[in-house]
């Protein structure tokens, strides 16, 4: 199916997007050449970048009525939002991908869903008239509403099942820390759009007293891989994607870290081939004890731009962050780390009422964060109200203005297992 589905994808934009008919033809590259998931090789990578350099009809299938479509951006957290194309049938597709993964994982035809979303994303809402009957019946809650008052929405609707951003569930499950024990008691949790790190998934769980299942996808490819109860990784859908893992151009082995490099086998109306997401992950060939055959991914580990540098070139991983560099950290209710520059960091600190004095936590914490990047580093902690979201809601835990290629220079890769050592050290200080 991937590979009739592949040449299918390769050929619609060979012929009909100006942009790849241009690349593929600059690189010697011909729709016949795609024989096999391999042959992908043959192509070359897309950056975000490159799709932003471009005008809107060179990335837009020329045979594709817009009419029939819908249009939905990328955050742009980092300065580069992207608009992204997709016609209607194709956004039912995805939103079945969802279910798939929801259902699945226990969810029920008459559950209540309470979905905390960015209000100015796209969708289908192909099952919106299930809702007349009972069945899917979904809740959306704006992710800018005031957080109390989300909560006695949720409150009132009493969901089996919630979804959104761990950042926004975790302001939620500070409130029922700071109010007392939470009424709202939903079977499961689903997360996406960020990096769900353990620390995270723990207090998001212990809030609500649900198992949290987390997701993995995006604007450009929507739902590409879930967990499933077993959460020893995640099942890439592979009906909807090709998935590449790759090093310096080349595809990594099983159980390495990679580049996470992604082909759309759907999306006619903007195709996107071979396109890095510029996330980190770690494929597998582990069966899972689920019994399900989708290919497994074992852990997705930020963005490039979410990686950190140290002074001596090597890569940093978000996963090591929290409890991290902090001995203490009951008093933090929220943070964000931002490498300014290749020797500085900001560290953004909002303290729950009350905190005791800090100063000797944060030389601590300098010291830590000092040892880690090198003697040189400028560490900067400020003492804000709040930390202000991006665009879409999203709030991010680590920021890069250190640019990719500097991340992703071969020269620098063997820092991709110097985060290993960082993170079983900041486990064992746990």
């Amino acid at each position: 199916m991937q590979v009739k589905k592949l040449r299918a994808i390769v050929r619609h934009a060979y012929e009909n997007v100006s942009f790849y008919h241009r690349k593929f033809r600059d690189a010697g590259v011909k729709p016949d050449d795609v024989k096999s998931i391999e042959d992908l090789r043959k192509m070359p990578v897309t950056s975000k970048t490159e799709m932003q350099s471009i005008s809107f009809q060179e990335r837009v299938a020329s045979n594709i009525d817009l009419n029939k479509c819908i249009q939905r951006r990328t955050s742009g957290s980092m300065g580069q939002p992207l608009t992204v194309i997709v016609d209607r049938d194709v956004a039912k597709f995805e939103e079945a991908l969802w279910l798939r993964a929801m259902f699945e994982n226990g969810l029920r035809l008459r559950d209540k869903i309470v979905e905390v979303h960015d209000p100015n994303t796209a969708s289908a809402e192909s099952s919106n008239w299930l809702q007349h009957f009972g069945i899917m019946r979904r809740r959306k809650i704006s992710i800018f509403e005031d957080p109390h008052h989300q909560l006695r929405l949720i409150q009132k609707i009493g969901p089996e099942a919630i979804k959104g951003y761990p950042s926004a569930l975790t302001l939620l499950a500070n409130l029922c820390e700071k109010d007392g024990p939470c009424s709202v008691r939903p079977r499961m949790i689903f997360t996406g759009a960020e990096l769900l790190d353990g620390g995270t998934r723990k207090l998001i769980s212990s809030a609500f007293d649900a198992e949290v299942l987390d997701n993995y996808g995006c604007n450009e490819f929507t739902l590409m891989a879930w967990e499933c109860r077993q959460h020893l990784g995640y099942h890439i859908n592979s009906e909807n994607v090709v998935m590449e893992f790759l090093d310096d151009g080349e595809e990594v082995s099983h159980g390495e870290r990679g580049e996470v490099v992604c082909t759309s086998l759907i999306n006619q109306a903007m195709p996107f081939i071979r396109y890095r997401l510029g996330d980190i992950g770690i494929p597998s060939k582990e069966p899972c004890p689920c019994g399900r055959t989708l290919p497994l991914m074992k852990v997705v580990e930020g963005r490039s731009d979410d990686f950190l540098v140290t002074l001596d070139g090597k890569m940093v991983s978000p996963l090591i962050f929290f409890p991290f560099p902090f001995k203490d950290f009951e008093w933090i209710r929220q943070f964000r780390i931002i490498q300014e520059s290749r020797n500085k960091l900001a560290v953004h600190l909002v303290a729950k009422e009350g905190s005791k004095d800090i100063t000797e936590i944060l030389a601590g914490a300098r010291q830590e964060l000092v040892r880690l990047f090198g003697t040189e580093m400028h560490v900067e902690f400020n003492m804000l109200a709040s930390i202000d979201r991006d665009s879409s809601g999203k709030l991010r835990k680590i920021i890069s203005h250190v640019s990719n290629d500097d991340i992703f220079r071969k020269s620098e890769s063997v820092g991709l297992f110097y985060q290993k050592t960082c993170l079983d050290s900041a486990v064992k200080r746990k």
